[in-house]
């Protein structure tokens, strides 16, 4: 076990979604174990969390769909336990190098009567290990499979999940292979925030459709509040500069 505090405190960011703040000490382990993630496991070039750009990049990658699917992960991190991350290193760093990085990744699950470990938010190296059990999961394979089909794309924000295919019945089926491989794969789908297979979708408060991206009337009323009643200039040309890499038109009428 770290001879270190982990964390040095944690918050509830909503009902049953806790944060934790990890200690001097554990960011240098957190930056330690991602350098060692980033130099033996490749992300695919799906996982936009892990690149440039982030989910508006994500998001453009299906401009040239016709159908689409959101999905989201309920409670991802939390269904990663140490032995999933051993599991999913092991065959790069070995068992016992393997184990060790758990151990220093994992917390006790705060809301659990039971003495079981999680993938904490807040930690550095959380979203690469996150990444690196997913993409070794029965659900990453069928990922996997279905970004490398013809008139299909995939895209992986952390815990969202858009596909867009060509048709509606390829875009059922893929919908019914991911659901299978969730259940397998023990990351169970939040069934209150998943969309289609439909012409439209809305993921990170942006509605995607067929060569369209188009900010959410309440996010771009937000927005908009912000950048009339603000008087911090980088706050205003961040709030432009986002509005414009989703839509031109609409960061024109934000002015």
């Amino acid at each position: 076990m770290p001879s270190y505090p982990k964390w040095v405190s944690k918050f509830e960011l909503k009902p049953g979604v806790w944060v934790f703040v990890p200690s001097k000490e554990s960011v240098n382990v957190g930056r330690s174990i991602k350098d060692v993630l980033e130099g033996c496991w490749f992300a695919p070039g799906y996982y936009y969390h892990l690149k440039k750009g982030g989910h508006v990049k994500a998001l453009k990658s299906h401009t040239s769909g016709k159908f689409f699917i959101h999905l989201d992960l309920k409670r991802f991190f939390y269904a990663i336990n140490r032995s999933r991350i051993t599991r999913s290193l092991k065959e790069y760093l070995g068992y016992e190098k393997a184990r060790e990085i758990a151990i220093a990744s994992t917390v006790p699950a705060p809301d659990s009567q039971e003495l079981a470990y999680i993938l904490p938010f807040g930690f550095v190296q959380s979203p690469i290990l996150a990444s690196v059990c997913l993409r070794h999961s029965k659900l990453g394979t069928v990922l996997h499979r279905l970004s490398k089909a013809k008139g299909t794309e995939v895209s992986v924000y952390v815990d969202d999940i858009v596909i867009s295919t060509q048709s509606l019945e390829t875009a059922e089926a893929a919908l019914t292979q991911v659901k299978e491989a969730a259940e397998r794969s023990r990351f169970p789908l939040n069934t209150d925030k998943e969309e289609g297979p439909a012409e439209k979708v809305t993921a990170f408060n942006i509605e995607l459709s067929h060569s369209s991206l188009v900010l959410s009337d309440q996010r771009f009323d937000k927005f908009l509040e912000i950048y009339q009643y603000s008087e911090n200039y980088h706050q205003i040309a961040g709030i432009l500069g986002y509005i414009e890499s989703v839509n031109h038109q609409q960061s024109l009428n934000i002015k």
